[in-house]
């Protein structure tokens, strides 16, 4: 079994914590010319209370044409060498990390209505933190129309979650106190509270 059963996390709150945190989505892309996927890397924002992830693409992008067709969504927290040194030799060199991957059914959506909604929860989630903090309403109306032309506004539907947890869980307690501590002085400090 891959992963092993150890380092899967199954807890569906640690993985919605990570996609909201970490949003930059590698998205697989089924590519008909031949047997692997494109690759693209969209930033999705996830509507728990919907159980959606909404973005926008350009609409050539190979994901705007793929209305209700599913996709992989692969979101990446963050990592860091584990070095034998944070635990006076008591494990190898390894790589600690925490990942998420989504299946999720695409929506191409039409209704301008719905359009302009979710530019402006998009705008306003990743806007936070700016000062001062830029509106859609900061771009003309018909302006605005136009832009949306260029677009393609998604609503991704989740089926399955899986997540995998890469921190050590195998060790004993005191080896992981150890990392844990040891990461905290490097500043990693992400990655240490998932620890």
């Amino acid at each position: 079994m891959y992963p092993p059963a150890h380092f899967q996390e199954h807890d569906i709150k640690q993985l919605h914590a990570l996609v909201k945190q970490f949003s930059l989505a590698t998205i697989l892309v089924p590519d008909v010319r031949n047997s692997l996927n494109n690759l693209c890397h969209i930033p999705l924002l996830f509507d728990e209370t919907r159980n959606v992830f909404i973005a926008h693409v350009a609409k050539h992008n190979p994901l705007a044409q793929l209305n209700t067709k599913s996709v992989k969504l692969l979101f990446n927290g963050d990592n860091c060498y584990l070095s034998p040194s944070y635990t006076n030799n008591k494990t190898l060199p390894s790589w600690l990390y925490s990942s998420v991957q989504v299946i999720a059914n695409v929506d191409i959506i039409k209704s301008n209505d719905e359009k302009d909604k979710i530019m402006r929860q998009l705008t306003s989630h990743f806007e936070q933190g700016f000062t001062p903090m830029w509106t859609i309403d900061d771009v003309p109306k018909e302006r605005r129309k136009a832009m949306y032309q260029q677009l393609a506004f998604i609503e991704l539907t989740p089926t399955h979650w899986q997540g995998n947890f890469k921190l050590s869980q195998n060790k004993p307690l005191d080896v992981r106190a150890a990392i844990k501590h040891n990461l905290t002085l490097i500043n990693k400090h992400t990655i240490a509270a998932l620890l």
